[in-house]
Parts: C-alpha cells; structure tokens; sequence
C-alpha cells in the first residue's frame, strides 16, 4: 500500500485512532537499526532546540512586508481574504 492510498484511511480515523497509529509507527520505527543516527535531517529535529525563543527575523531593507489576512477553508487550506 503506498502512503496516497494510506492518508485517505487515516484522515477517518478518530482521534484516538489517530494516537495509536502514530503510536504504532514510532514503535515500528524505533525497530529500524540506526534510524536516526543514519539519516541526518530526522537526527537534526530530534537534537532541535523548539522550546526556546526564536531569533528576530531580519526582513531586509524593506522591513516587513505588507500582510493579507487569511483564513483556513477545510478541504482547500489557505485563503486569501479580501480586502
């Protein structure tokens, strides 16, 4: 089964399904020898600092740019509101 034919399975699923699947696959995971030692970018998020704040951005000469509010539309993500 490919993982295009899996997400649609998944996206059913209750949320406490939805746990155990996640469960059962970092178990699955944990299996694979050397798993993140051998893969540098999975090893880089494991070792990743995410609780401390993060640097300010520097935007450039231009300073922020000019922002559109947006909104989440389910089924299609990000909108563009008007105005």
């Amino acid at each position: 089964m490919t993982f295009t034919e899996l997400l649609p399975n998944l996206q059913r699923l209750n949320p406490s399904d939805k746990l155990r699947a996640i469960q059962f696959l970092a178990t699955e995971l944990s299996k694979i020898e050397n798993f993140a030692t051998n893969d540098m970018e999975s090893q880089s998020w494991l070792e990743a600092d995410l609780v401390s704040d993060l640097p300010e951005y520097d935007w450039g000469e231009g300073g922020i740019p000019n922002l559109k509010p947006v909104e989440y539309v389910s089924g299609i993500g990000l909108v563009v509101k008007a105005g």
